[in-house]
């Protein structure tokens, strides 16, 4: 085999955005890869080894719940049987969430890389509905539920809890507390006692995002919820979201999502 690239897996089929599988005993031992744009989340129950990411070792003691970011290196030597389950999520599925709080879970699992259960129980459980959930509803509520629950094993002691980070997360629910957008940065970086280029730092450090970007990214889910769920006006919806001007709310929402409000809001089942 040519060792002098790494190798990209894609394991999730065309258009499928999340996909939950038993742990194949085949795949017990592997060879350093990563994936083309999914997190994923190996939920091991019974097995012994090591686990590598990124060239940080981890001792495996099941349960534990092994988490993989779309673009970390990683393999693992695992002792047959395994059990347990592997959760593929391609980056759409969160992106196209409406609900905020699945994208600060997601980000908030992906500064870990081993999560330790002193019981497997729920968390298996949830696996095995997940594996069998076919509506995309129920689906997204399923994974929110697994992320929250794998969080409640976590500590800050686990994890440094930086001055960035704890910026970050300030500024995420800074965001999710607003009930009227305001669309420039340094509006929150004044609440939150800091400077734009601080605030706009810490984004960068926690997800490799610039804060404009994350903001960015707040206006429009939030502009999709109320066209989804409300029956406010587009010019309504652009005050909520931090404009004064219909037009150019249109504009700037189209650019991220290539829709207009009107037409986005017309996609409703």
């Amino acid at each position: 085999m040519d060792r002098k690239e790494i190798q990209i897996k894609d394991k999730l089929e065309y258009q499928r955005l999340i996909k939950v599988v038993p742990f194949d005993l085949s795949k017990n031992l592997t060879t350093p890869h990563k994936h083309n744009g999914y997190l994923e989340l190996v939920f091991l129950s019974c097995t012994t080894g090591r686990s590598f990411i990124d060239g940080r070792e981890t001792k495996i003691k099941s349960p534990c719940l092994l988490v993989i970011k779309k673009d970390n290196v990683h393999h693992w030597e695992l002792t047959n049987p395994v059990k347990g389950f592997v959760l593929l999520v391609k980056s759409q599925f969160v992106e196209r969430s409406l609900d905020l709080e699945v994208n600060r879970l997601v980000d908030r699992i992906g500064q870990f890389d081993t999560i330790y259960f002193n019981q497997d129980k729920v968390i298996e459980k949830l696996f095995e509905l997940l594996a069998v959930e076919e509506n995309r509803i129920c689906q997204e509520g399923l994974f929110k539920v697994i992320l929250a629950k794998a969080l409640e094993y976590t500590t800050d002691s686990t994890k440094s809890f930086s001055v960035q980070k704890h910026i970050y997360y300030k500024f995420c629910a800074l965001l999710n507390e607003t009930q009227i957008v305001e669309n420039h940065v340094a509006y929150y970086a004044s609440i939150l006692n800091t400077s734009p280029q601080n605030l706009n730092a810490a984004c960068k450090k926690n997800i490799n995002l610039t804060a404009s970007e994350v903001l960015a990214g707040h206006i429009i889910k939030e502009a999709k919820r109320l066209l989804f769920y409300t029956t406010k006006s587009v010019s309504e919806v652009a005050y909520q979201v931090g404009f004064t001007d219909k037009s150019n709310f249109s504009k700037y929402f189209k650019r991220y999502t290539g829709l207009s409000p009107a037409n986005y809001r017309k996609q409703k089942p």
